[in-house]
């Protein structure tokens, strides 16, 4: 169960065997049901997931209760809500299993004492941070720049296991365009 995440690790950075049985010593497995939610509005993020395998949703809901869904992490990534997870704040977004999901988490106190206690530990956050600080600006950028068959071909061509494994309506609402756009899109496509 932790092979995936110590070669995730390993991949990102230079780790002693040591340092790298002390950093996995923090994570525990935790399984999730589709749709089990596992984290909430208003509570505080103390934790840092790691997908073995399955997925999870990240997403907001709108005044009008409308979701809107802010990025899925699918088997080999990491996922929490680094808002709240870096200071604390309540969350203002949920994050959901849409398939029977296998996790690893490190709880948030854990995860600041390894960050102290390592310097391997912290270049490899610094790494996670900078990946996630491109995926998220690039992500807006699309969003500001392109239409919707250009955001449904890059969507294609950077991740087509979202288009490949999920629901056309998780795929529409990704795109932030109705599942009748996304049918059309796929069609000409």
């Amino acid at each position: 169960m932790y092979e995936q995440l110590s070669n995730f690790i390993t991949q990102r950075v230079a780790v002693s065997d040591e340092q790298l049985q002390l950093i996995l010593s923090y994570f525990k497995p935790l399984t999730c049901k589709k749709n089990e939610l596992i984290g909430s509005a208003g509570e505080m993020a103390k934790r840092m997931y790691f997908v073995n395998k399955g997925c999870l949703k990240v997403y907001f809901i709108k005044e009008q209760g409308i979701e809107v869904i802010r990025r899925f992490a699918f088997e080999n990534y990491f996922s929490t809500s680094l808002v709240s997870f870096i200071n604390g704040d309540p969350l203002k977004e949920y994050t959901q299993a849409i398939e029977a999901t296998e996790l690893l988490y490190i709880s948030r106190n854990d995860f600041y004492y390894l960050l102290d206690k390592l310097p391997v530990w912290e270049k490899f956050y610094r790494n996670y941070l900078e990946q996630a600080y491109v995926n998220n600006t690039l992500r807006l950028q699309s969003f500001i720049t392109l239409d919707a068959t250009e955001r449904y071909k890059l969507l294609l061509k950077e991740s087509p296991h979202i288009v490949q494994r999920l629901p056309n309506r998780l795929v529409a609402n990704y795109l932030n365009i109705s599942q009748e756009a996304l049918s059309r899109l796929k069609s000409k496509i």
